[in-house]
């Protein structure tokens, strides 16, 4: 390691001006000193887990209580692996400067933490050849603590308790001025095998995620050979999305043991696969589609006589289907299943009568979370008539679905909707709702089955913001509860909700 000092006039200038207004609080006997070198370990180690590897560096030679806080367990739980880790800049004639890794850093790096690392997560961006040749030295490290004897005592334990495996290849190819376009390529080759080496070693792995990958079917196909020979029995948590941009079912997911939670792409899921699911341990199944996923029209369902197996057979799984996607994308239903959860996380995607009438029919007797994430790209009209919002879709929602625990709304509803939809959902705990996208008033056709007395209560409670909040906080038994402004309707997630 080393220290890049900056010898810039206004670096130094700076620094005079600094050591002149730290001489001048030396002088002063009223000047408080605080205790950041006294912190407890268990604070360090939070904010340790925070910096990058330069920074974390650069921290250790404050103090010696910092010094310590570098070689703490929590703060290499989780080692991030980004273009720049442990690396150099050097100059390329077609590129200009690019990081590359330097390995004296890296086996410095690894000789003195790699025993502590409990988590591995790949996030290149260009430099495929610093992953390959990272995947490779900690791969020879872990071989030589696997054999028998002769390893050396300096990487004795360099890798031996790490649990987690986060794999993310950049498969878009495609030019950054245009951030819709999609030029999909995917990974293999040298890196696959660099990628499978280092899965063989990891016998203790207990997390593995795979994303993005876009491999040929007879790739595919022998992708967690590895993994299944080296950790049958001790993995809990499987992610493989996209793991082929075509209909190519992923057998060994069924094989795992002691699998728990599985997150799978729809199009690597068939038949077949829900059979073996069905005599599994699998808990938690999570059908992800992705910007990179191909469309819900160009994929098929897996039929409803699986899933009524699986439901049979393994009673206490539960099935989650999220869209993450910047374009207008939908769903991709699955007949009989025992779906608890829907999830959209795409701007554009607005709630249609289609859709949402066929989930209410599918899985009004499961789910129990539902909702649109993230702010919609263009906002809803909020002038628009009652026949043109989805106001009567999602009272109907609430009063099909009884085990609806948690709702989010980002369209244009009324203050009578978010009345109506408290009243009528009879386990409902968590209402997120878009500020911004409500209606003041009651602009409900009067039903047949209100009484006098309702329809004044629903008319005078929704005609103001304040008495809305207060008696949708006293329906749901919620004193807290309050409409979220833009802000806080970003940072809100219904993920919170599906308990894996």
């Amino acid at each position: 390691c080393y220290i890049e000092v900056d010898e810039d006039e206004a670096f130094e200038n700076d620094t005079v001006a600094r050591s002149d207004e730290n001489d001048s609080k030396n002088d002063d006997p009223d000047h408080g000193w605080t205790q950041w070198s006294n912190l407890p370990d268990h604070i360090l180690e939070r904010i340790f887990s925070h910096l990058t590897i330069k920074e974390r560096y650069y921290a250790s030679l404050t103090c010696y209580g910092w010094y310590r806080a570098f070689y703490l367990p929590h703060v290499w739980s989780n080692f991030l692996v980004e273009d720049a880790t442990l690396g150099r800049m050097r100059y390329n004639y077609y590129s200009g400067w690019q990081p590359v890794l330097d390995h004296s850093r890296l086996q410095s790096c690894l000789l003195s933490v790699g025993h502590l690392i409990r988590g591995l997560d790949f996030r290149p961006q260009v430099s495929f050849n610093n992953m390959f040749q990272f995947m490779s030295l900690i791969s020879w490290a872990m071989e030589q603590n696997a054999r028998t004897s002769g390893c050396p005592r300096e990487w004795v334990g360099c890798g031996s308790r790490i649990r987690s495996l986060n794999y993310l290849f950049p498969c878009n190819m495609a030019l950054s001025e245009d951030p819709e376009s999609i030029k999909l390529f995917g990974t293999g080759g040298q890196l696959l095998a660099a990628l499978k080496r280092l899965m063989l070693c990891l016998t203790n792995l207990q997390s593995l995620s795979l994303v993005d990958l876009i491999l040929e079917r007879y790739e595919a196909n022998h992708l967690l050979d590895e993994v299944l020979e080296s950790c049958c029995l001790v993995l809990r948590r499987l992610c493989l999305v996209n793991v082929t941009s075509h209909h190519c079912p992923i057998m060994h997911i069924g094989l795992f043991l002691n699998l728990q939670v599985l997150e799978v792409s729809p199009q690597n899921v068939d038949d077949d696969v829900l059979t073996l699911l069905a005599d599994s341990k699998v808990k938690h199944l999570t059908l992800l589609q992705n910007r990179y996923t191909p469309p819900a029209l160009a994929i098929s369902p897996c039929s409803a006589k699986a899933w009524l197996t699986v439901r049979r057979d393994n009673p206490k799984l539960r099935v989650h289907l999220r869209v993450e996607s910047t374009t207008n994308a939908v769903i991709l239903l699955q007949p009989e299943a025992p779906v608890a959860s829907m999830i959209y996380q795409t701007p554009k995607t607005m709630i249609t009568s289609d859709q949402l009438v066929a989930a209410v029919d599918a899985y009004k007797y499961t789910l129990t979370v539902y909702g649109h994430e993230q702010l919609p790209v263009t906002d809803s009209p909020m002038d628009g008539e009652f026949q043109e919002r989805p106001d009567s879709l999602l009272v109907l929602l609430t009063r099909s679905c009884p085990g609806l625990n948690a709702l989010m709304v980002r369209e244009c509803i009324s203050t009578a909707t978010i009345l109506l939809i408290a009243k009528s959902a009879q386990n409902l705990r968590h209402l997120y709702i878009n500020r911004d996208q409500v209606k003041l008033g009651c602009d409900w056709p009067r039903s047949p089955d209100w009484t006098d007395e309702f329809y004044q209560w629903l008319q005078t409670t929704s005609s103001t913001l304040e008495a809305t909040e207060r008696e949708v906080s006293r329906i749901l038994d919620h004193p807290y509860w309050h409409l979220l402004s833009e802000e806080q309707f970003q940072m809100a997630s219904l993920m919170r909700h599906v308990a894996f």
